[in-house]
C-alpha cells in the first residue's frame, strides 16, 4: 500500500503561480497607468527622485505663469505708452506750428480746442486698466486711479474743461519671482512715466548751524535716510546722497538752504516716518496729515513738472495767443517729457526681453525635468507588453504541468 505523505509539491507550484499571478498584475497595472512604479517600496530611490523632480516642475510652472502674467501686464502697459507717444509727439507739433506766428489769434482757439481733447485722450491713458482690472500706472496702489483729473472753466473754452491733473498712486512697487532668488516688478509709476522735467525743491530756511537734536527716520523715494543726534546739515546731504534714490541733494551757497534735485525726470516723494528734521530745514510742512506729495512746506520753491503741466500750459497759452510761451518753454518741456516716455518705453523693452530670456531657459528646464521624470517614472509599454505575453505564456505551461503533476485523488490517500 502506497501512501503520498506530503503536499510540498503542491504547495510549491500554488506559491510559483501565485507569484506569476502577481507579477502578471503588477505589469498589467503598469499597461493601463503608464507608471513604472505603482507603490513607493517598489523603488523608494527612483520614487525620490521623482518626489524632488515634481516639486521641481511645479516651481518651474509657477515662474512661466508670473512671467506670462507680467507679460501680459508690460504688453498692455507699453501699448497706452505708445498712444502716449504719439499725442505729446502731436502737441509738440501743435506748439511748433503755434509759435511761428504766422496763425490768428483765433486759429490758435482752434489748435487749444485740439489740444484740449488730446489733453483728455492723455487722462484716459495714464489713468487705463490692465486685463485683470488693475491700473497700470498707480504703483502698488492698483485699486484706485493713479491720476485725480479736476475740471473747472477755463477762459476761452465754452465747456467745462481739464484744470489739474494731480498722482495720486504710491511709489510700492510689487515684485514677482520669476526664477529662484531673482523678481521683477510688476508695475508703473505714473508720477515717473509721464513726469516731464527734472523737479527740483529749493529750502525754505537757512541751515547754516543746523544739528539734528534727536533721532530722524525719513523715505526719499521710498529709500529710508536715518539720521542721528548731533548730524549737521553736511552730513544729512552725504546720507541723501547715499540712500540710493535718483535725488541728489546739496546746499545753496548763497541762501545755505537744503536743494533736492532729481537725477532722472520724476516726482520727488519726501516722507517723514520719525522726527521733525524735514520741517527744521524747510522742506515739508508741518500739517502732519498732509500726505506725499503735496506735504511740501508752503515757502519751499517747488520747480519741474510733468507731461500734464506741460499740455496745460500748452493749451492755455494757445487761448491766450502768446506765441512766445508757446515756442519757448512750452516746447522744451515737451521734448522733455517725450524723452521720458520713450527712455521708460525702451526700460520696459529692456525688462521684457529678460523676461523673454529667462522664460526661454525655464522652458528649456521644464522639458528637461520632464524627460528625467519620463525615464524614471513612466512605463515603457513595448517591453512590459512583451513581459505580459511571456508571463502569460509561462503561466499557461505551468499550470498544464501543474495538472499532470498533482494528479493524486482522495483515493490515492485510502489505498
Amino acid at each position: 500500500m502506497q501512501r503520498i505523505s506530503t503536499n510540498m509539491p503542491m504547495l510549491d507550484s500554488r506559491f510559483r503561480m501565485n507569484e506569476r499571478d502577481f507579477r502578471m498584475s503588477e505589469v498589467q497595472r503598469g499597461i493601463a497607468s503608464s507608471r513604472a512604479i505603482g507603490n513607493l517600496r517598489d523603488a523608494p530611490v527612483d520614487a525620490a527622485h521623482i518626489t524632488r523632480l515634481d516639486s521641481a516642475e511645479n516651481r518651474v510652472s509657477r515662474y512661466l505663469e508670473n512671467i506670462d502674467y507680467v507679460r501680459g501686464r508690460w504688453s498692455q502697459a507699453e501699448g497706452y505708452m505708445n498712444e502716449a507717444v504719439t499725442i505729446v509727439q502731436r502737441l509738440r507739433e501743435m506748439s511748433i506750428q503755434g509759435a511761428t506766428g504766422t496763425y490768428s489769434k483765433e486759429d490758435l482757439g482752434y489748435m487749444a480746442i485740439e489740444v484740449d481733447a488730446l489733453l483728455s485722450e492723455l487722462t484716459m491713458v495714464v489713468n487705463a486698466k490692465g486685463g485683470d482690472g488693475q491700473y497700470l500706472f498707480a504703483g502698488d496702489d492698483v485699486s484706485t486711479p493713479p491720476f485725480l483729473v479736476q475740471n473747472g472753466r477755463v477762459p476761452g473754452l465754452n465747456r467745462q474743461a481739464v484744470t489739474e491733473i494731480s498722482y495720486a498712486g504710491d511709489l510700492g512697487r510689487s515684485r514677482m519671482e520669476i526664477t529662484d532668488g531673482q523678481t521683477i516688478e510688476t508695475n508703473l509709476r505714473g508720477n515717473e512715466v509721464f513726469w516731464a522735467e527734472h523737479q527740483q525743491v529749493f529750502g525754505a530756511v537757512d541751515t547754516e548751524g543746523f544739528t539734528v537734536a534727536e533721532a530722524n527716520r525719513f523715505f526719499i523715494d521710498g529709500k529710508e535716510v536715518s539720521l542721528e543726534p548731533g548730524d549737521n546739515i553736511h552730513a544729512m546731504v552725504r546720507k541723501i546722497n547715499d540712500a540710493g534714490a535718483a535725488v541728489k541733494a546739496s546746499l545753496d551757497p548763497v541762501t545755505g538752504s537744503l536743494n533736492l534735485e532729481t537725477t532722472v525726470p520724476h516726482q520727488i516723494w519726501l516722507e517723514p516716518a520719525e522726527g521733525t528734521a524735514l520741517m527744521d530745514v524747510g522742506l515739508l510742512s508741518d500739517a502732519g496729515a498732509v500726505s506725499p506729495p503735496a506735504n511740501w512746506n508752503p515757502d519751499a520753491a517747488v520747480t519741474g513738472g510733468s507731461l500734464f503741466d506741460q499740455a496745460l500750459s500748452l493749451r492755455d497759452a494757445l487761448l491766450e495767443g502768446d506765441q512766445e510761451r508757446v515756442g519757448g518753454a512750452i516746447v522744451g518741456g515737451l521734448d522733455k517729457g517725450l524723452d521720458s516716455l520713450l527712455r521708460n518705453l525702451a526700460d520696459l523693452g529692456a525688462k521684457s526681453e529678460r523676461l523673454d530670456i529667462t522664460s526661454g531657459r525655464l522652458g528649456e528646464e521644464q522639458g528637461a525635468i520632464g524627460d528625467w521624470k519620463s525615464r524614471l517614472a513612466d512605463l515603457d509599454l513595448t517591453e512590459a507588453i512583451t513581459e505580459m505575453s511571456m508571463l502569460e505564456y509561462t503561466q499557461k505551461a505551468a499550470y498544464q504541468v501543474a495538472g499532470r503533476i498533482l494528479q493524486p485523488t482522495l483515493m490515492d490517500f485510502l489505498r
